[in-house]
């Protein structure tokens, strides 16, 4: 989906929300936040997102995915295991009924980090925030995630992965 897609299918949810008098609020994430956002990307192959009222947002995206051709899960929740609240989000746009907030640079990364699943974009965004926020040191990053999640729950990968990505970026600007 691309920035234009994201908007199109959220109108099209927040206009469907207005035609059966509910308001709903939306919360993304992830891949759309990277696309929509901060243009990173050109695409994302769904909206990770945080919803409510989530069965109805469900039952609503199941009828725009079966009118218009995506995928069952183009709108999902699968993102909550990454979560630490309280969630820092922006206000960002209402479509009808629904009220659509994003998360932060410093928390999507710190989700970003948590999750750096091999063979995804997740690499790549967050190369792209640790350059956004201005992070320089794997200390700095190690900080950030620290505010949002306790030490102890910090897997070990993220920790070489920091490593690995400082020790690469120092080499790459030595003269």
């Amino acid at each position: 989906m691309t920035a234009e897609d994201i908007v199109f299918y959220l109108s099209l949810l927040g206009e469907a929300l207005k035609h059966n008098g509910v308001y709903g609020e939306i919360i993304l994430t992830g891949g759309a936040v990277m696309t929509l956002i901060h243009e990173a990307r050109d695409s994302t192959k769904d909206i990770d997102a945080l919803f409510e009222p989530k069965s109805l947002i469900y039952t609503l995206a199941h009828a725009i995915a079966e009118e218009h051709g995506l995928a069952s899960d183009w709108l999902n929740d699968g993102v909550k295991g990454f979560i630490s609240l309280p969630v820092l989000s922006r206000p960002y746009a209402v479509f009808g009924n629904l009220s659509i907030a994003t998360v932060t640079p410093e928390y999507l990364l710190a989700m970003k980090l948590m999750a750096l699943r091999p063979n995804t974009s997740d690499f790549e965004d967050v190369a792209f925030l640790l350059e956004l926020i201005g992070i320089t040191e794997g200390h700095q990053a190690t900080e950030l995630l620290e505010n949002f999640f306790p030490a102890n729950n910090i897997p070990p990968r993220v920790t070489y992965f920091l490593e690995e990505y400082f020790s690469r970026k120092r080499a790459s600007q030595s003269p």
